[in-house]
């Protein structure tokens, strides 16, 4: 029966670096997957939808006196790049793991 590790990376890069690890652990190209999880638009990390106005504003977001600034400052997105390893037994699925983790740790 087929199981699956799942990794989610901030970058292409790291999620590249895992593939590569995983391909040279003996893992097949048909069992690695990277997947791009957002489209340019989120998913994103802030509270811009809702604002931050002040009593003072007009409330309109455009010409405010910096109410808005704390929503756009800061804003960042975050694993946004999945990886998804197939595996068919408990010691790939383990080995798969312990191959990911090393992979963490050097990036960090």
């Amino acid at each position: 029966m087929t199981d699956f590790v799942l990794r989610m990376y901030d970058t292409l890069d790291h999620a590249e670096m895992a593939r590569n690890a995983l391909l040279a652990a003996g893992y097949d190209t048909d069992q690695v997957q990277i997947e791009a999880m957002n489209s340019e638009a989120g998913p994103v990390a802030g509270n811009f939808t809702v604002g931050n106005s002040s009593d003072h504003s007009n409330h309109s977001g455009i010409g405010d006196s910096g109410d808005y600034n704390a929503n756009f400052r800061g804003v960042r997105q975050g694993a946004i790049i999945k990886l998804t390893v197939a595996v068919d037994s408990d010691s790939s699925h383990a080995q798969a793991n312990d191959v990911l983790d090393r992979v963490a740790v050097s990036q960090s």
